[in-house]
């Protein structure tokens, strides 16, 4: 089987160097839940509803863990490394 950079395109000889850029996106919380004047039975009932309308199982799957993988190349990796360094600003 051979290997391509997923981005760019590049086939990756056998033997050849490459690099697998990996990412996790995770849901978090500060433990601080927001106040209501609502029972929780109502927030609960009302999520619910909003939860069936709206998405799908994944797309909520998705909100709360996903992870990209990608095999690059030599200069992707560069390219992913900076990208990822860009986002930070603070």
């Amino acid at each position: 089987m051979r290997l391509h950079c997923q981005t760019c395109g590049t086939v990756i000889p056998p033997g050849g160097v490459f690099y697998i850029g990996r990412t996790e996106i995770i849901s978090g919380s500060d433990g601080i839940l927001p106040d209501s004047e609502e029972s929780g039975d109502k927030i609960i009932d009302k999520a619910l509803k909003e939860i069936t309308k709206v998405k799908s199982e994944q797309e909520f799957m998705d909100e709360v863990y996903q992870e990209i993988k990608l095999v690059l190349c030599g200069q992707c990796r560069l390219v992913f490394r900076d990208k990822i360094l860009d986002l930070v600003k603070y």
